[in-house]
């Protein structure tokens, strides 16, 4: 069992843009998270876990998504698009029903190949190998609706297993590995929290906590790793954090807005962290 996790949500440029900041800031303040036991992510999380798992400092994040110093992926993740996604989250109350219609969706992607998303996500990793400090980056099998957490141990290599992470229906097809057919872990989970309960302590940064439907929300999913013993704490935006954001996560010219969101947050929750972290 891992000692202590921080587990980085997806939802997109604005999201990751938040989760620096906000790290950024509690680094500021004496907490170092970036040398968690482990470090998992879910989508645009996995790329700062990554990120964090290659030496990268907060700080130094930080100032480049500040002054957009970096050009992250930009997709443009249409009305029709999101028309579709939403059709297939809301059919359903059951979690599990729904992770399958998302996987029915993702399945019949159909103008965007497995190799052209492997092209855009290879120049946003820092390195094309897997880092040697532990990696987990959640995804979801689009056959089956069961979730995984790809790792260095996982018989797959990184710019494999960041596109499946990342691999956002109907945006772009799942990615074949092994037997499998693997897409974002956002269709099941914003974070995935519950897959880290094989940790001590886990810190959880959930740009997005909730959704609408009946997808898990991170509050629940921290409560059950409280349920089960571990010591958790939940960092969500606040309002004014959310405003940053916009209602387009993948609009870039939010990035630095939102960094600078996440910055300010860390204040209001070192202490809880520290509670945590080092109680």
């Amino acid at each position: 069992m891992a000692d202590t996790a921080l587990v980085l949500g997806g939802g997109g440029l604005t999201a990751y843009a938040w989760q620096v900041g906000m790290l950024a800031g509690l680094a500021d303040a004496g907490l170092d998270l970036g040398g968690a036991d482990v470090l998992a992510g879910t989508s645009a999380g996995s790329l700062l876990a990554v990120e964090l798992a290659a030496g990268a400092a907060p700080a130094d994040l930080y100032e480049v998504q500040v002054a957009r110093k970096r050009a992250m992926m930009e997709v443009d993740f249409t009305f029709f698009m999101t028309v579709k996604y939403l059709w297939a989250a809301l059919g359903s109350r059951d979690p599990a029903t729904v992770v399958k219609r998302l996987g029915r969706l993702s399945l019949n992607v159909r103008d965007v190949t497995e190799a052209d998303l492997f092209d855009a996500i290879r120049p946003q990793l820092p390195v094309q190998d897997w880092p040697k400090r532990p990696v987990r980056l959640f995804a979801v099998d689009a056959l089956t609706g069961e979730p995984t957490g790809f790792s260095a141990d996982s018989g797959v290599d990184l710019v494999t297993a960041m596109s499946a992470t990342c691999a956002l229906p109907p945006l772009f097809p799942p990615i074949t590995i092994g037997a499998g057919r693997w897409m974002d872990g956002g269709v099941r989970s914003t974070t995935n929290a519950d897959l880290a309960h094989d940790s001590r302590r886990v810190v959880v940064l959930a740009p997005i906590p909730d959704v609408p439907g009946a997808t898990q929300s991170a509050f629940d999913q921290v409560a059950s790793l409280e349920a089960g013993g571990t010591r958790a704490a939940l960092l969500v935006p606040d309002r004014a954090a959310r405003r940053a954001f916009g209602r387009k996560p993948l609009d870039a010219s939010r990035i630095p807005g939102a960094a600078q969101a996440g910055l300010r947050q860390a204040a209001e929750y070192a202490e809880e962290v520290r509670a945590v972290w080092h109680g």
